[in-house]
C-alpha cells in the first residue's frame, strides 16, 4: 500500500507515561512528587495528542529537576525498581510509571524513560506540520536573549554594515517572517480581512512586505499608511501593494467597532528606534486600539491586534510607561526580543527573521531559540490558548451525492488517494479503537495496509491491548482524519485474523530491523527497564544476521469487515456533509444501503432539529415518508442491480 513520508506519525505509544529508570531513585517526598509527575504526565500527554508541537516550558523543567532532586536524595530506595517493574514509594502518588514494551516510540519517550539524566531542551519534540495546532517548539524565557535598545541599533549597523545586508532585504525576511506568524494564529478561513497600520519607518516597511505576502497567503489586506514619504523604498513598496489591487484608507476612516470591516490588526506604526509618546495621527490610532489582550472583540469593536517587534507606543526597554492601555493580544519580535517583551503578557509571542548569521550571535552573546523545519518564525514561551475559542472553517469541498461511487469501498478508494496526492502526512494512519470483553474501550493509532472489498488490513501483535479487545470482542472501529481535505471516514465492523501465510509474507517484506522489533518486543507488558528491550534487540539481531527472522506467532494481521462506512466532509458553519453506509444482505450479494437498520423510524438531522422518517422496503423499492411543517411528503428509491443505495446527509455533527 501507499505510505507517505509524515512529520506527524500515528503513535503506538506507551499507554502509561515511562518512570524513571534504576539509577533514578523511586522514593521522593509526597507533595513534590505529586506535583512533578502531574505536570509530567500533563507534558506527556500534551506531546502525545497537541496540535502544538513543543510543550517543554521552565515550569515544566523545574517540576522535572525538583522530581529528579528529591528522587537521587541520600536514603532513597534505588533498588526497588528493578525488581518490580513498577514505581515504588513510601508515599501516595496520583499515577504509576511503567516501562511498557513499544517498539518506535519517539526521543521524549526515551528522554522521559531516562528521568534525571534526560536533557530536556528546547527542542523535546517538534514537527513540521503547521496547522490550527500551530507546529512551533517552544522556548522559555531564561533561555533567551533580551535587547536593549541600543544592542538591537548596534546588531542592525552590524547586518547592514560588514555582513552585507541591505534595508530592504531585511525588511523582507521581517515582514515574511510576521505574515507566517499571523497565518500560524489566524488562518484566512477565520480572520481574512486585515487592517495593516503603516508608520513612517521601517517598522512600517515591515508591515508593508507582511501584507503583501498575506495577501498571496489569501487575506485581503487594507493598508492604513498616514505619514507618506518619497523614498524610493517605501514608494515601490506601495506601489507592489497598489499591484494587488490592496485598498489603502485614511487613519480618520478608522472608527469603532472596527470588527465592522476587519478580522485583524497588524501594528507596523512604531519598532525599537521609537521614543517619546506617539503623535497625530498614531495618538488616536493607538487610542483606539487600546484594549487588554484577554478581551472580546466582539464587546469592545477591536480585532486582535498583531504587534511587529514593539507594541507601539511603548518603551522599548521599560514596556508601556506611558500607561497607553496597549496590550494586544499577540507580538512577533525580530531579530531577538527586546527587553519589552518581558512586559507582554498576550497569549502569543513569537520571533521572526531567520537570518541572524552565527558572527552576530556570537559577537552579542545571543541565546536564541531553533526554528523547526523550514518555518520563518517560532513561538517563544508556552502558548496560552483558549481551547474553547479554538475553531477552523471548513471550506475544502463538499460530498455531493451525484459524485459520490455506489461502492463505498471504491469511494473510500478516491478519497485515500486524493489524501496522498494532497501529501497528507501519512494517509494511511488511521485510529484504531476497541473494547475488552467487560466493556473498557481503548484507541490508538496504526497504520493500514491494505484494503480490497473484503475489508481493511494492519499488523500487530496479537498479544496487545489492541490483539487481546480483538480477540475477545471480535469488533473494532477505524477513523481517518485528513485534515488538508478536511475529511474525515469511520468504519466499523467485525474482525479477523488473517491467514498465516498472509501475515508471513507482510512480515517478511518488512525492513529486518522492524521484523526484529516485533520479535523482541513483548508489546503492552511490563517490562522492567528500555534496556532490556534493547538486550532483546540486540541478541536476536546477533542471532539472525545472516538468516531469516520466523514470524513470531504472537505477531500478525487483523482483517475489519465493514458493517458501517461514514464519509464526511467539512462545510463552513458546522453544516458539515455526511453519508452513512451500512451493509445489508440481499439473495445475490452483499450490498450496502442508507443506515436505516430496521427500515423503521430514523432521524434526519436537519438545522437543530430531528425530523422523523419511516421506511417502508418491498425487496424492490424503499417507500420514504418525512413528516415536515409543510405536510407529509413520499419518496421513492429504486435498488439499482449493483447496490441498493440512499443517501443521507446529515447536517452538522
Amino acid at each position: 500500500m501507499l505510505s507517505c513520508k509524515s512529520s506527524r506519525p500515528p503513535l503506538n505509544c506507551p499507554k502509561v507515561v515511562p518512570r524513571p529508570s534504576a539509577e533514578v531513585s523511586t522514593t521522593v517526598c509526597g507533595s513534590m512528587r505529586q506535583a512533578a509527575v502531574r505536570r509530567l504526565s500533563v507534558l506527556a500527554a500534551s506531546v502525545i495528542n497537541s496540535q502544538i508541537a513543543s510543550v517543554c516550558d521552565s515550569g515544566v523543567r523545574r517540576s522535572l529537576q525538583s522530581y529528579a532532586q528529591c528522587s537521587s536524595s541520600p536514603g532513597n530506595n534505588t533498588h526497588n525498581a528493578v525488581t518490580s517493574g513498577s514505581l515504588t514509594s513510601s508515599c501516595s502518588a496520583p499515577y504509576e510509571f511503567q516501562h511498557l514494551a513499544s517498539f518506535g516510540t519517539s526521543s521524549l519517550h526515551r528522554d522521559l524513560a531516562r528521568g534525571s539524566r534526560a536533557q530536556f531542551s528546547t527542542q523535546a519534540v517538534s514537527t513540521s506540520e503547521k496547522g490550527a495546532n500551530m507546529a512551533f517548539q517552544a522556548a522559555s524565557e531564561p533561555d533567551i536573549s533580551y535587547l536593549t535598545q541600543k544592542e538591537a541599533a548596534a546588531i542592525d549597523e552590524e547586518l547592514m554594515g560588514p555582513l552585507g545586508f541591505s534595508v530592504d532585504q531585511l525588511m523582507e525576511l521581517a515582514g515574511l517572517s510576521v505574515a507566517c506568524a499571523i497565518y500560524e494564529v489566524y488562518r484566512p478561513s477565520e480572520y481574512r480581512r486585515v487592517l495593516v497600520i503603516c508608520g513612517p519607518g521601517n517598522n512600517g516597511g515591515d508591515g508593508f512586505v507582511c501584507a503583501r505576502h498575506l495577501h498571496h497567503f489569501g487575506y485581503a489586506p487594507t493598508i492604513c499608511y498616514p505619514k507618506r514619504t518619497d523614498k524610493p523604498l517605501y514608494k515601490g513598496l506601495v506601489t507592489q501593494l497598489e499591484a494587488l489591487h490592496a485598498p489603502f484608507v485614511d487613519p480618520e476612516s478608522l472608527s469603532l467597532p472596527l470588527t465592522d470591516h476587519y478580522d485583524v490588526i497588524v501594528d507596523a506604526m512604531f519598532g525599537f528606534s521609537f521614543k517619546g509618546i506617539p503623535r497625530p495621527p498614531f495618538d488616536k490610532i493607538v487610542k483606539m486600539l487600546s484594549v487588554g489582550p484577554d478581551t472580546n472583540p466582539a464587546e469592545t469593536g477591536v480585532p486582535p491586534t498583531v504587534s511587529i517587534d514593539i507594541p507601539s507606543g511603548w518603551d522599548v526597554e521599560k514596556g508601556d510607561v506611558e500607561t497607553t492601555g496597549f496590550h494586544p493580544p499577540m507580538l512577533v519580535s525580530l531579530t531577538a526580543p527586546k527587553l519589552a517583551a518581558k512586559f507582554f503578557h498576550g497569549p502569543h509571542h513569537f520571533l521572526g527573521g531567520r537570518f541572524v548569521p552565527p558572527a552576530i550571535v556570537e559577537k552579542f552573546h545571543l541565546r536564541l531559540p531553533p526554528f523547526p523545519g523550514t518555518s520563518q518564525c517560532v513561538r517563544i514561551g508556552p502558548a496560552v490558548l483558549d481551547v474553547a475559542a479554538m475553531r477552523l472553517s471548513y471550506e475544502a469541498g463538499a460530498l455531493d451525492e451525484e459524485d459520490a461511487a455506489k461502492d463505498p469501498v471504491e469511494q473510500f478508494s478516491r478519497w485515500f488517494n486524493d489524501a496522498v496526492a494532497a501529501n497528507i502526512h501519512e494517509p494511511n494512519g488511521m485510529s484504531l479503537a476497541t473494547v475488552s470483553a467487560d466493556g473498557r474501550p481503548s484507541n490508538r493509532f496504526v497504520l493500514l495496509k491494505g484494503y480490497d472489498a473484503d475489508g481493511f488490513k494492519w499488523y500487530t501483535n496479537y498479544g496487545s491491548r489492541k490483539g487481546s479487545d480483538l480477540s475477545e470482542t471480535g469488533r473494532a472501529a477505524l477513523a481517518f482524519w485528513w485534515p488538508g481535505l478536511e475529511r474525515q471516514v469511520r468504519i466499523e465492523g467485525d474482525v479477523e485474523k488473517l491467514p498465516s501465510e498472509e501475515s508471513d509474507a507482510y512480515f517478511h517484506s518488512r525492513p529486518k530491523g522492524s521484523q526484529i522489533g516485533a520479535a523482541a518486543s513483548p508489546q503492552s507488558s511490563v517490562v522492567p527497564s528500555r534496556s532490556t528491550l534493547e538486550d532483546m534487540y540486540k541478541q536476536l539481531e546477533a542471532e539472525y544476521q545472516d538468516k531469516e527472522l520466523p514470524r513470531p506467532e504472537t505477531w500478525g494481521g487483523f482483517r475489519l469487515r465493514p458493517q458501517r462506512i461514514e464519509f464526511w466532509q467539512g462545510r463552513p458553519s458546522r453544516l458539515h456533509d455526511r453519508l452513512l453506509l451500512t451493509e445489508w444482505a440481499s439473495v445475490h450479494a452483499i450490498r450496502w444501503r442508507v443506515e436505516d437498520r430496521t427500515f423503521g423510524t430514523i432521524g434526519l438531522i436537519c438545522a437543530y432539529r430531528s425530523v422523523p422518517v419511516t421506511c417502508e422496503h418491498d425487496g424492490i423499492s424503499l417507500r420514504v415518508s418525512i413528516d415536515s411543517h409543510q405536510g407529509r411528503k413520499h419518496h421513492v428509491l429504486n435498488r439499482t442491480p449493483s447496490i441498493f443505495l440512499s443517501i443521507v446527509v446529515l447536517i452538522g455533527w
